[in-house]
């Protein structure tokens, strides 16, 4: 029940936010459209900012969870994967659009606090999420180049929302999503003359030094798991994973197929997924100078 309350406040917030914007509306005010008393929001959220932020984390999970139910389903074709990510988002994106145009007029990109830290933090993992999503569908060959294309598609997708949002123009998703997807590889596939414009976040790093990033990273993973509560029956066995690959790439050579399986193995959790993103990422661009 106290789930199910939060959830009617939540949506209910949005509805506020959306119409009036963040800083017109008031706790009153979500308490009154809640059905609940001032004192009964407070039981559920220390804050408006709280909400906020819890907000956007549901928009975040429910888009990466629905993408990740579509490529079990999907798996055997990359470019399928790809195309039904792009959908995915192209929609959460339009469910959501009021409340982020509310949180982006009431938030300037310079503002400091939690809610423009959060919105930065969202921007950086949706990033490093298309950059994993379009090296599962073209593999290494695109790894050269990955960051500009991970930009031609945000760039993209970007413009597509405009036209749908603001100029009122009706486009079907899944042809869309499809479409986008087909034009990536199109360039993947004819990238002869493609030299890379943004440098690699690791470009300029030796062997010995992106490995160290990648220990740093899985160590700071560990420890925040290590201090939750052990609600996941695989806990266990996955701090002796994160053990295992922090001690593997403490080695000179580092042996390619352990890391690959032990990070598959994590990348399976659901708890894990969002935080292991950008490892992954940047072990897949990055493990063919490593070993």
């Amino acid at each position: 029940m106290m789930g199910q309350r939060r959830e009617e406040m939540l949506d209910a917030a949005v509805q506020l936010f959306q119409e009036n914007g963040f800083h017109a509306t008031s706790v009153e005010d979500i308490a009154r459209a809640s059905g609940i008393s001032k004192g009964g929001f407070y039981k559920h959220f220390d804050s408006k900012e709280t909400m906020i932020l819890e907000l956007l984390q549901r928009y975040y999970n429910e888009m990466f969870r629905e993408a990740d139910r579509f490529s079990e389903d999907l798996k055997e074709s990359p470019l399928l994967v790809l195309k039904k990510k792009i959908t995915i988002e192209l929609e959460k994106s339009i469910d959501y659009r009021y409340f982020f145009h509310a949180i982006v007029t009431d938030f300037s990109p310079n503002d400091t606090g939690p809610v423009p830290k959060s919105l930065d933090h969202i921007q950086h993992k949706l990033h490093e999420w298309r950059k994993y999503a379009l090296l599962e569908a073209f593999g290494s060959k695109s790894k050269n180049y990955l960051s500009d294309l991970a930009v031609v598609m945000e760039g993209i997708i970007h413009s597509y929302l405009m036209k749908i949002i603001w100029q009122g123009t009706d486009l079907p998703l899944d042809m869309l999503g499809d479409f986008i997807a087909e034009c990536l590889q199109a360039i993947v596939a004819n990238d002869e003359n493609i030299f890379p414009v943004l440098p690699g976040s690791l470009s300029g790093d030796s062997r010995a030094s992106i490995q160290e990033d990648l220990k740093l990273q899985l160590d700071a993973i560990r420890t925040e798991l290590d201090r939750e509560p052990e609600t996941f029956s695989s806990f266990e066995k996955d701090i002796q994973t994160f053990d295992l690959l922090i001690e593997e790439l403490g080695q000179e050579k580092v042996r390619e197929f352990l890391v690959d399986a032990l990070l598959a193995q994590l990348y399976r959790r659901p708890n894990l997924k969002e935080k292991l993103t950008s490892i992954l990422t940047t072990w897949e661009v990055w493990k063919g100078d490593l070993t």
